[in-house]
């Protein structure tokens, strides 16, 4: 049974493996993480061209984070690359996300590399 999802829209499982890039602040009590999708599976969904994407959704053991800062990259015209950042302004925000983290690695075969300081498959 999936524990870990990522969703842009309500029951359609992202499948597509993000690559992730963390920050955090000096004082470890902020951060950000920027999710980048190379062609991802709902640019090829039945339901694409759609109006609008309205956010990304880290879901997990029935907990969620939402953002609504996403942009897209074009390449010849058709969109190519799906970018999300995650602002997280307190460290129970942060931590919260690093619960998905763990929880999502183990799922996928992801792993954080601290040199790079971000999740790679």
């Amino acid at each position: 049974m999936k524990t870990a999802s990522i969703e842009f829209f309500k029951g359609i499982e992202e499948k597509r493996l993000p690559l992730i890039k963390l920050t955090k602040s000096k004082n470890g009590k902020t951060g950000t993480a920027t999710f980048l999708f190379i062609q991802p599976i709902l640019f090829s969904l039945p339901i694409y061209p759609f109006p609008f994407i309205n956010g990304i959704y880290l879901l997990w053991d029935g907990k969620k984070i939402k953002s609504n800062d996403l942009s897209l990259l074009f390449k010849a015209g058709k969109p190519f690359i799906l970018k999300a950042i995650f602002v997280f302004k307190n460290t129970q925000e942060w931590f919260s996300f690093l619960n998905f983290m763990n929880s999502y690695s183990k799922e996928t075969g992801l792993f954080f590399s601290e040199t790079n300081t971000s999740f790679q498959k």
